[in-house]
């Protein structure tokens, strides 16, 4: 089973809506609102995600394995979260 993080999940739903009303200009104001929230999260996700993974490859090319393991286990804490 393959589980979808909450907010990718309210993301596919207020797309669909917005799909069949013709518009995201036709969600009420607090859909929208929620679609900025959702869109906002996404991007702290996806951004904090690379931010982490670049320091596991830099600590990684320095050689600093320790490192390498605490930045993994924080990759881990946080995919973690997003399922």
């Amino acid at each position: 089973m393959i589980l979808i993080h909450p907010v990718h999940r309210r993301l596919a739903e207020l797309q669909e809506k917005a799909e069949r009303l013709g518009g995201y200009d036709r969600l009420s104001s607090m859909e929208q609102q929620d679609l900025r929230h959702c869109l906002l999260a996404n991007a702290y996700l996806v951004r904090r995600l690379d931010e982490l993974k670049n320091l596991a490859y830099i600590a990684h090319i320095s050689g600093d394995m320790e490192w390498v393991q605490e930045v993994c286990q924080k990759i881990d804490e946080l995919e973690a979260k997003l399922i």
